[in-house]
């Protein structure tokens, strides 16, 4: 039983890491794109933030930009209001492998 649990774990790591690296690819090439003074010689995570960190002003631009092109216009809302929107719409998080991963995790 436990190792049935424990494949279950590897196999959703697995997808939950195959994500994480399709969203890193997407967002790098739209950084590259919009992006006019790119971060060089960032070798660590640590590194890139730190960048990031320094250049907050520039970083809010090319957001905006980003939306722009995306066609996403208007004021972010705060993450309960986007939670109440959608549950009013039908959508539930415990539908979702990620949402109810993170729902478990904080009910333990």
């Amino acid at each position: 039983m436990e190792k049935q649990i424990l494949e279950v774990v590897v196999q959703r790591l697995d997808r939950l890491e195959q994500a994480v690296v399709e969203v890193n690819l997407q967002l790098a090439s739209l950084v590259d794109v919009l992006g006019s003074n790119r971060m060089q010689n960032c070798k660590t995570g640590e590194e890139v933030m730190a960048y990031y960190g320094r250049n907050k002003k520039q970083n809010v631009q090319i957001v905006r930009n980003m939306f722009e092109k995306m066609g996403i216009s208007g004021e972010p809302i705060p993450a309960e209001e986007l939670q109440a929107r959608m549950e009013r719409q039908g959508i539930r998080a415990e539908d979702n492998e990620f949402s109810r991963a993170i729902i478990e995790e904080r009910e333990k």
